[in-house]
Order: C-alpha cells, then sequence, then structure tokens
C-alpha cells in the first residue's frame, strides 16, 4: 500500500495514542468521534478525521464510520485491536474455561453462545464473540474492512454471519487461542492400521483389551474419548476404517490389523468361554426346554408320524426372539456333548473349532433322535438312501413288492420282467420305514454303493450325484433283481 499522503494521518493517530494502545485496546467509538486531533495545522474530531481520510483515499465500497477508521489505521501501517489475535482470543477464553477445559470441549453452538467473556475490560457473550472473530477472519480472507454496523445494516453480510455458528466454525476459536478442543470426526478421517491402534490403545492400555470381555456388540457401543476427536463410539471408528480402507470390516478384523489382543488374558478367556457357552448350549442340560423347543414345531403325536430327516433339519424353533435351525440347535448339542467331556475349561470348543475335528459336530438322524429322547419325545425319519443298505436282499425285497406307478399297485413279478426304461418309472416305497425312490434312482444309488465300500471316505449321494458312478440301465437292474433273489 502506497503511503504518500498518509503520513500525516499517521501522525495524527499516534499523536492521539501510541501505537501499543492502539493495538492492545479496542477503541470507544463515542469517544474516539468526539475526540481533537492535530492534522496538518487543523484540528478535527475523530469523525473528521476519518471522513478526510475517505475522502482523500476512497474506498472501492461502501463502509461505515467504524469500516473507514479500521482501513485507515490499517492502510496507514497502525496495527489495531482484533479479537481473532491470538493472545486476545485466549484472554477471552480462559474467562470462561480452563486450558484442560478447552482441550476437552467439543464444539457447539449452544453451550458456546450461552458463555460470558470477559477480559481488558470488554465483557460479551458467546454470539458477540463469534460475530467478531468471522466478520475478522473475513475481512482479511477478502481484503475488506467491515464492522459489525456493515453487517447488520446489509442483508447480503448478514446472511453470511450464520456462517460464524457452526460447530466446525466455533472449533476455530479455541485453535487459534493454541488449545486443541474435539473437532476431529474420526469417520472423516484417515485411519490407517498404525492410527487405528493409536485410538484403541489411547482408549484402553494394552494390559486392559487383554482382561476386557465385552461383545462385539459392546465395542459397537463404546463411546471413546480420545483428544482432539469428537467423542465418538466403536460403530463410527469401524466405520472411518472401512471408510479408509473401502472394505467391510468387522470388530475381530479391527483388533487384528490394529495389533491389539483383546481378552486374551487366560482367566478372561475361561470366563468368557464358560459364559458363552452358557448362553449358547445351557438349555442342552435342560429337558424341558428341549421338548418345549420342538414342540414348537409340532404336536408330540405328530413327531411319531414319519419324516424325513433333511427336510426337518431345516426347520427353525425360536430361542430368545432368534430363528435357530434344527440344523444348528444339533451343532449346538454335538459340542454341548464335547465340551461335558472336557475336564478343563481350557480345552472347551466352539463352533469353527468343532468344524475343523472329526466327529464333534453331528448332525444326523441319530443325534436327532437322541436329543428329542432327551426332551422326551419318541419320533420317526425316514431313512435317507445313505442310511440303507441297498445291496441287502430283504431291503430290496421290500422295496421291490411295493411298487406302484400313477395310482395302480406294481405286482412284483410285473416288476421284474419289466424292462429298465419302464422300471425306472415305478416308485418304490419300504412300508417299514417309509423310505421312497423311483426306480431310476434305486438303480443309480444300488450301483453306485460299490465305489463307496471301496471309498469309505466318499457319501453315496457324492458317489451317485456329484462322481456319476451309479448307472441306470438293463445290466444294472437285473444284478439289482438278483441281489434280491428275484431272479428274471
Amino acid at each position: 500500500m502506497e503511503q504518500k499522503g498518509r503520513d500525516n494521518f499517521r501522525e495524527s493517530l499516534l499523536e492521539y495514542k501510541a501505537r501499543d494502545y492502539w493495538k492492545e485496546h479496542r477503541p470507544n467509538h463515542l469517544q474516539l468521534y468526539r475526540a481533537r486531533f492535530n492534522f496538518e495545522g487543523r484540528e478535527l474530531s475523530g469523525q473528521e478525521i476519518i471522513g478526510e481520510y475517505a475522502s482523500r483515499f476512497p474506498a472501492d465500497r461502501k463502509y461505515s464510520t467504524k469500516a473507514n477508521l479500521n482501513r485507515m489505521l490499517e492502510e496507514c501501517g497502525i496495527e489495531q485491536f482484533l479479537f481473532s489475535n491470538p493472545d486476545t482470543l485466549r484472554g477471552f477464553l480462559l474467562s470462561a474455561k480452563s486450558p484442560a477445559q478447552w482441550n476437552d470441549y467439543e464444539p457447539s453452538y449452544h453451550s458456546f453462545n450461552d458463555m460470558t467473556f470477559q477480559y481488558i475490560g470488554i465483557a460479551l457473550k458467546g454470539q458477540m464473540l463469534l460475530n467478531h472473530v468471522f466478520m475478522e477472519l473475513e475481512n482479511k480472507a477478502n481484503r475488506t474492512y467491515y464492522a459489525f454496523v456493515d453487517y447488520s445494516r446489509n442483508a447480503g453480510l448478514q446472511n453470511k454471519l450464520e456462517k460464524g455458528t457452526t460447530a466446525e466454525f466455533i472449533g476455530k476459536l479455541p485453535v487459534i487461542a493454541g488449545f486443541k478442543p474435539r473437532i476431529k470426526e474420526v469417520d472423516s478421517e484417515n485411519l490407517p492400521p498404525d492410527r487405528v491402534r493409536e485410538i484403541l490403545i489411547a482408549q484402553k492400555s494394552a494390559e486392559n483389551w487383554a482382561k476386557w470381555d465385552g461383545s462385539a456388540d459392546d465395542f459397537r457401543k463404546m463411546r471413546f474419548r480420545i483428544p482432539e476427536y469428537r467423542v465418538f463410539t466403536g460403530s463410527a471408528l469401524l466405520r472411518g476404517y472401512e471408510q479408509t480402507t473401502g472394505k467391510r470390516c468387522t470388530v475381530d478384523d479391527l483388533f487384528k490389523i490394529a495389533n491389539v489382543q483383546v481378552a486374551s488374558d487366560p482367566s478372561v478367556l475361561r470366563k468368557w468361554k464358560t459364559e458363552h457357552l452358557d448362553k449358547m448350549c445351557g438349555m442342552m442340560d435342560d429337558p424341558v426346554a428341549i421338548r418345549n423347543l420342538f414342540l414348537q414345531l409340532r404336536s408330540e403325536k405328530e413327531w411319531k408320524r414319519p419324516r424325513t430327516f433333511v427336510d426337518t433339519r431345516h426347520e427353525r424353533v425360536n430361542i430368545d426372539g432368534k430363528k435357530v435351525t434344527v440344523h444348528d440347535l444339533l451343532h449346538r448339542y454335538s459340542i454341548h456333548k464335547y465340551n461335558s467331556r472336557q475336564t478343563n475349561p481350557d480345552d472347551y470348543v466352539f463352533l469353527k473349532e468343532a468344524q475343523s475335528r472329526s466327529n464333534v459336530i453331528q448332525s444326523n438322524t441319530a443325534t436327532l433322535k437322541e436329543l428329542l429322547e432327551f426332551g422326551g419325545l419318541e419320533a420317526k425319519f425316514i431313512p435317507d438312501v445313505g442310511d440303507v443298505d441297498l445291496h441287502s436282499p430283504v431291503v430290496l425285497k421290500r422295496l421291490l413288492f411295493n411298487g406302484r406307478l400313477a395310482d395302480r399297485k406294481i405286482p412284483v413279478s410285473e416288476a421284474v420282467q419289466m424292462k429298465a426304461e419302464y422300471f425306472r418309472k415305478i416308485r418304490f416305497t419300504d412300508p417299514d420305514t417309509g423310505f421312497s425312490l423311483t426306480g431310476h434312482s434305486l438303480m443309480i444309488y444300488f450301483d453306485a454303493l460299490k465305489y463307496t465300500k471301496h471309498h469309505p471316505e466318499v457319501t453315496l449321494n457324492q458317489a451317485a450325484v456329484g462322481m456319476n458312478k451309479g448307472k441306470s440301465n438293463q445290466k444294472v437292474m437285473d444284478e439289482l433283481v438278483e441281489t434280491a433273489g428275484l431272479r428274471r
């Protein structure tokens, strides 16, 4: 800014008050306007000298008298009092809260607006402090000199003041003053693994996390009070990490990537295992509870009617408001049986461990009947094809003597004399067990059974359906009839 012609104004202002005064004191404008200034051999009032300056150095827009005073001081090189000066602003803020309280402050218009500030003889409410700081920062950013009176007279400027009431702007004031308020949003931060670890350890020490026995839901609801961050929940931390990586993340995943061992203390692990298993499998010791579960599906009389295990295992019972399949119930029962045999809680297994070990989990007809009997219910199940010995002459005879095609019973003498292409269409049913299948399936499973006897690791269904080891043709039919002792 060219100083030519402004020297006389600067000398007059500094004769009225020294530099330090202009910098450290907010002018009493009414008193200043009436004050007398020596200017170029004349005596002018404060208002007159401001008007003289505005006349000689016109602004590029319309300013109030206060705004022109701001402009004159700056253009004359005289540093003036500013609310946004870090030391000044710190003085105002410390009149309302201690440094520790400002570092713990979570910006909010309602809380800030209700505060009263007082410093160097100036008292004002939170709203006015916000207004002054906002206007000064706007002036600095836009090379303007507006005062509050300019904002009050100009609707466009007045609307801009709303930006100074946001939590984001309010958070700037303690920062300017040298404090570290809670202004960061964890789900808007970049959160690499090392930062996640810092946050977790700031909430609890590694030793305390090792002793923590909460659940994933407990973690999601946990409230974190970390310096510089707004109070947030575990869910927000998960969300922030997912946004950083672009991948879904579980609570377990979060602790693993942060290399924080949670619930790893041996005593906590034992307690957690015992409580979790009791919650999951506790009812397995109560026959009345088991009975009531299965009576949700059908009456005691209906359980005695033969049905397939495959259909039953997909049915659902209600346990504490959660739908659980019979298949999952058998998993719990298997785990309970295994753990009941252990003398040391450290040897207890959960679902994943049980699935990785052979013969721990049993989900079959025999296990279901065992559990039903424990609940005092008698049940009949139609055997699965893998449970039937299709190489047994007795079984084959019971099937072949009970064939139907459409609505007609097929005599065994007629069935065994048919060509294979017609034999395929007959449905055979064992009257003793309810086991039923078509002639086509009977031949395929009968033939595939030979493969499973040489490869016991393969189930009959796998051999017949998955590996196509069974045939349905005349040769297989003749062999089947001969095995049944009903030679053609």
